[in-house]
């Protein structure tokens, strides 16, 4: 499983913010500019991640916040931004900080669903014993495939199984 970098999560990031499938700087400045404030840091992010912030720059209007996002960012190198962000310092403007929380947020997301599939497991572990349900019942009245059903049931494997999948089991030995 390849790890989400930053660069790779603002190019989705920026798409996303704006709605749009493109990439290009010049539309997403003007949807920045136009319809949404809140797409600025982001993309002036990516623009310098992907060394176009000249390309921004002459995208956006003077007295923009756009444009004011951009120039925040000569200060840096990218390597020295990425660095500063990652600690947390305070010399960075916190519409950036925002930005690098969202994709620590998607990066780490997978840790985060495996602690709530071992949680999971827990309450699911006790609910059959309370309810004397067997593992073969489970995965064939719910269609899961029983390999990685026992994986999950029997020796608390989190990633055999969804979190999606770990809530049908719940649900199910709840409503028993």
């Amino acid at each position: 499983m390849r790890i989400l970098t930053f660069k790779g999560f603002l190019k989705s990031y920026v798409q996303s913010l704006a709605g749009t499938n493109t990439t290009s700087i010049r539309k997403l400045a003007m949807v920045a500019q136009t319809q949404n404030p809140r797409l600025c840091h982001a993309l002036a992010l990516y623009a310098f991640a992907d060394n176009k912030i000249d390309q921004l720059a002459k995208a956006t209007c003077k007295d923009s916040a756009l444009n004011k996002a951009v120039q925040q960012l000569n200060h840096y190198s990218w390597l020295e931004l990425e660095n500063a962000l990652a600690q947390d310092d305070s010399h960075v403007q916190a519409e950036y900080q925002k930005v690098y929380r969202s994709y620590l947020s998607v990066r780490d997301r997978h840790k985060s669903d495996n602690h709530t599939k071992s949680l999971m497991h827990k309450k699911i572990t006790d609910l059959k014993m309370q309810k004397t349900v067997s593992n073969y019942r489970i995965y064939t009245t719910l269609g899961l495939n029983p390999g990685n059903a026992n994986a999950f049931l029997k020796n608390a494997d989190t990633s055999k199984l969804s979190l999606d999948t770990a809530r049908k089991i719940l649900a199910y030995l709840t409503a028993l």
